[in-house]
């Protein structure tokens, strides 16, 4: 066969045992670390559905919010809304409405509708929108 010295051979063996470990090393990668790629992956799919949902149900509703208002709904009330009904107000989501309420809790009742701009994510033109579907009644 080969005439290879004893140093030759034991170099031979470490490749040889440097192949075959890596080569178990990438199987494993392969099996084992795709499914939890796919796992992660449905995950994530699963959490950018329920977004794409929530903001669809938002942005294209057809509540008291859209820009086709009926005529006997009534503005709503600054001053004693809940939660749940300030984020029925286009452009007021779960976290505005939660600054709403805590700066009604803090200074008390609203005078003016203008006052929304001193709650951190409502501008003028956020309140130019919303002015006739709020009120401070």
């Amino acid at each position: 066969m080969l005439n290879l010295t004893r140093q030759e051979k034991s170099v031979v063996r470490f490749l040889l045992i440097f192949f075959l470990v890596g080569g178990i090393i990438h199987i494993y990668n392969v099996k084992v670390a795709s499914k939890h790629a796919i796992s992660n992956i449905e995950t994530i799919q699963d959490s950018l559905k329920s977004k794409v949902a929530y903001n669809d149900s938002m942005y294209f509703s057809t509540s008291k919010n859209s820009d086709k208002k009926g005529i006997d709904e009534e503005p709503l009330s600054l001053n004693t809304a809940t939660r749940a009904q300030l984020m029925q107000i286009k452009g007021i989501g779960p976290v505005t409405a939660d600054r709403i309420i805590k700066y009604r809790e803090i200074h008390g009742e609203f005078h003016s509708t203008q006052e929304l701009t001193n709650i951190k994510g409502i501008g003028i033109k956020t309140v130019e929108k919303i002015k006739n579907e709020v009120t401070i009644e």
